[in-house]
């Protein structure tokens, strides 16, 4: 794979969904790393992904994930959209604090595609260097 292609890591203990979110990604033009044992934060740290879908409810509470990828330095300017079968404002609220980028609800609209395309396109322009004029 070419180093070019954007880099999604998918956190999810659903293996049924992280297949699915993969193939999606994969067929887009994405390189995807998966995780169905809540291994984000090694794994963020080994592939250096430009988003990440992290799930909220696995064997680590996605929160305490989260927490950690955004406190170390080597993972905190990395994107994360939290991905939660519960629709709480309260929870919504708080992941937002902790520094996801984005929540999403499940099941996902059929346009989640387009928007995590969209996701990891402004993580991209966020990374660029400054063009020169």
């Amino acid at each position: 794979m070419s180093s070019l292609e954007p880099k999604i890591l998918i956190s999810d203990d659903d293996a049924n969904l992280v297949t699915a979110l993969s193939r999606f990604a994969r067929h887009a033009g994405f390189e995807v790393t998966e995780d169905t044992e809540s291994e984000v934060v090694a794994l963020a740290k080994r592939v250096h992904p430009d988003l990440i879908l992290l799930d909220l409810r696995q064997k680590v509470d996605g929160r305490d994930l989260l927490a950690s990828l955004k406190r170390d330095p080597e993972t905190r300017d990395i994107k994360v959209v939290v991905l939660s079968g519960v629709e709480d404002q309260f929870t919504r609220r708080t992941c937002l604090e902790l520094g996801a980028f984005d929540y999403e609800t499940k099941p996902f609209d059929p346009s989640i595609g387009r928007k995590l395309i969209r996701l990891v396109a402004m993580a991209e322009e966020a990374a660029a260097p400054e063009s020169v004029h």
